[in-house]
């Protein structure tokens, strides 16, 4: 008998249904997705800013294009590494044998010794604050002053040994203590940045001043407050005739004078303003000029937040661990030099981005010794000091 079993294969009706049903079932996931997505968006939007962020017209930043001062320039390309011990040194000073001596995140001071003709040879550590060490300078009697962010005004000893000289002032904590000069009587005049006690996203956001710039009596061992509400209070330089004492505002790209003898005693202005970028450490040359380092050029976005409060408090309510990148310095490496009246005298520049994030500039024996501070390039570098 003959085989009348049938094995071709035909497609009943409707056999398309499971692939309509997957469809479907993409569909109603997708759908579910945009709901909820849309459902973060409005909520996010609803929770409310921990912030009142004051609105601000910042001044249109120079170009590096226009003939200038500001013109773009390659002087910090050519930069030697002096060296690479301290990722971060933020702040550079030197002993009275020519000795470097710079800071680390992670709170090692490290000194770096020449040999006769000029070379650094090995860095060593030389103290562990057990912070951050930011701004440095010796006192006549050879202790080494520290601006610690974490712990306050130290004295180091020449044998390493930490002190802490104020960590309150008015009963109240001294948040970030960043940077500070020594007058020729002991006068110790540094800037506690911010009640924030952290560099935040948010604070820039708010666009309030919080900074203070104060004052420490080594005789007495007071500390007392000279200036309030400075935008993000940050380098600290006296002038030659230590009339005037100078505080970087950095979020606000400028300079401010605080009078210390003549009839504006205790009287504060403008020494230098709209800036490229966010000023920094500041140092004084034998010249009386002063050398500013600019820790990254102007963010247009910004400058853009600060127009409209509703944006800026919007920023402000994104996890600070999201906005690391939006405040990261641009790689555009920036260093200026102002005559004692606050005129620019020229700019430094690394447009190519080998050396950025500049937070320190200070002119020794011929040299441009650069510092940095993390999210920049890392060590110590120096550039020579000819035109």
């Amino acid at each position: 008998m003959p085989n009348t079993t049938d094995f071709s294969t035909k497609a009943p009706p409707g056999g398309n249904h499971p692939k309509r049903s997957t469809l479907k079932r993409i569909r109603r996931v997708g759908l579910s997705l945009l709901a909820v997505i849309l459902l973060g968006v409005i909520t996010f939007l609803l929770v409310p800013s921990p912030i009142e962020p004051a609105k601000w017209i910042a001044p249109t930043a120079p170009s590096f294009q226009e003939a200038g001062p500001w013109q773009q320039n390659n002087k910090l390309s050519s930069a030697q590494l002096v060296t690479d011990a301290p990722k971060s040194p933020e702040f550079i000073t030197f002993d009275k044998e020519g000795n470097l001596y710079t800071g680390d995140s992670d709170g090692k001071i490290y000194k770096v010794p020449f040999d006769g003709e000029g070379n650094p040879q090995e860095a060593q550590v030389f103290a562990d604050t057990k912070g951050t060490p930011n701004g440095l300078k010796f006192d006549d009697n050879g202790n080494l002053i520290v601006a610690d962010i974490k712990r306050g005004l130290l004295s180091v000893n020449p044998y390493g040994t930490v002190e802490v000289l104020a960590d309150q002032v008015d009963g109240k904590p001294i948040y970030l203590t960043n940077e500070l000069d020594i007058a020729q009587d002991g006068t110790i005049y540094f800037s506690d940045t911010s009640t924030y006690g952290r560099v935040m996203f948010k604070e820039m956001a708010e666009n309030k001043p919080h900074g203070r710039l104060l004052k420490y009596d080594p005789v007495t061992k007071q500390t007392t407050v000279l200036l309030e509400g400075l935008y993000f209070a940050n380098g600290i330089a006296l002038s030659s005739k230590e009339d005037f004492v100078l505080v970087a505002e950095s979020y606000h790209y400028q300079l401010t004078r605080y009078w210390l003898k003549g009839p504006r005693k205790g009287t504060s202005d403008i020494f230098s303003d709209n800036l490229a970028g966010f000023p920094d450490n500041i140092t004084r040359d034998e010249q009386g000029h002063f050398w500013v380092g600019i820790f990254t050029t102007r963010i247009s976005f910004v400058d853009q937040m600060h127009r409209s409060p509703w944006l800026a408090g919007t920023m402000a309510k994104v996890p600070e661990s999201l906005l690391s990148g939006a405040s990261a310095p641009a790689k555009h490496g920036l260093v200026v030099e102002l005559s004692p009246q606050g005129e620019l005298i020229e700019s430094w520049q690394d447009p190519e981005g080998s050396l950025y994030g500049v937070t320190t500039a200070v002119s020794h024996n011929g040299y441009l010794y650069i510092g940095t501070a993390p999210g920049g390039s890392q060590g110590v570098h120096r550039v020579p000091l000819t035109k």
